[in-house]
């Protein structure tokens, strides 16, 4: 336990998934990594991604990991689980079903030492009423991630709030990702719809568009307005929405109504200068919030750049995103995640 407004900071799995759709690494290997640069010491993994038996382990395959952390220095953050009622390929899961594929799921978890499992948003409290007893049982916190285009004023996540201020039970609560208050889409973003073939004059259009405060189905309609006008071809036309879904434009201070009810944190970056800072999320006031609140729960760093490219983080030249930006900056710097 860290003193109050002094989070444990670390990173997610999730970051290096170009390193894993290239083979570089094992599930071993990848956690000697992150050890050897710093980037603990709080580890969050993606169930589904890195473990090859999820949602079940062996027995040995928890001890493996358990002591493959312990030999690093590590600890165990998050887990994040999946709620696909889509998984069959005939219908939708009934709710039973659900509440097993979850189970399952939060069981891993203890078995792993994972405290928090990350769970969709859309899990409405008719589930959640019936994953209580178990995550309390099991002594993990499950939690729903407010991704983009999630803010604190939709519907979704006022009826979360709502629940969880009437349960008051630690088991549950949010797992804000910082995509939800960005200043502007991250330049990846922009030079990946070059890359496409987006003009400069529809570029200059959807960044207008980003910074109106058009409901979201009317700002898509602009987009498919101006992806016309500026003779989008269908590869841009296809990335245009991206801009609104993944990229939302909450205040700051939006998030301190939630933050009694936070088990984690999904530090989101895209970009960092050669001075260590991510320039389309507002860190500084972010961190200022959370110290002022006094959080000291968990964060990870999650770079989603993979989501626009098929570049590497950099672990092969020593200059990993993760550890202060592209450009080589020193590790302690991080990307703006300080508490100063």
């Amino acid at each position: 336990m860290t003193d109050k407004g002094n989070p444990i900071l670390g990173t997610t799995l999730y970051s290096f998934t170009n390193e894993w759709l290239n083979r570089l690494y094992d599930l071993d290997g990848l956690v000697a990594k992150v050890a050897e640069l710093g980037l603990g010491p709080a580890v969050e993994v993606v169930g589904f991604q890195s473990i090859r038996s999820f949602p079940d382990v062996s027995p040995e395959f928890a001890s493996h990991f358990r002591n493959l952390l312990e030999r690093y220095g590590l600890v165990s953050s998050c887990l994040g689980a999946n709620l696909d009622v889509g998984i069959r390929k005939d219908r939708l899961m009934t709710t039973e079903e659900t509440l097993d594929y979850i189970t399952r799921q939060i069981i891993t978890a203890q078995k792993l030492g994972f405290p928090v499992v990350r769970i969709q948003a859309f899990a409405k409290p008719t589930v959640l009423d019936k994953i209580l007893p178990v995550a309390e049982k099991a002594g993990v916190h499950v939690a729903s991630e407010l991704h983009s285009p999630l803010t604190i004023d939709n519907p979704v996540v006022v009826e979360l709030l709502e629940y969880y201020r009437k349960i008051q039970s630690p088991a549950l609560g949010f797992i804000p990702d910082f995509s939800s208050t960005m200043t502007a889409p991250p330049e990846i973003y922009w030079e990946s719809l070059r890359q496409a073939g987006a003009s400069a004059g529809l570029i200059s259009a959807v960044k207008a568009i980003w910074h109106t405060n058009l409901p979201m189905f009317e700002k898509f309609s602009a987009l498919a307005e101006a992806g016309r006008e500026f003779g989008a071809n269908p590869a841009v036309t296809g990335q245009l929405n991206t801009s609104m879904t993944m990229f939302g434009n909450m205040p700051v201070d939006g998030w301190r109504e939630l933050l009694p009810y936070v088990r984690h944190i999904h530090g989101k970056f895209y970009d960092v200068t050669a001075e260590g800072i991510e320039p389309s999320i507002p860190y500084p006031q972010l961190m200022a919030l959370l110290k002022q609140v006094g959080f000291n729960g968990t964060i990870s760093a999650e770079w989603e750049g993979h989501a626009f490219t098929g570049a590497l983080v950099g672990f092969g030249d020593d200059q990993c995103c993760l550890a202060g930006g592209c450009a080589g900056v020193p590790e302690t710097q991080g990307f703006g995640l300080t508490m100063r």
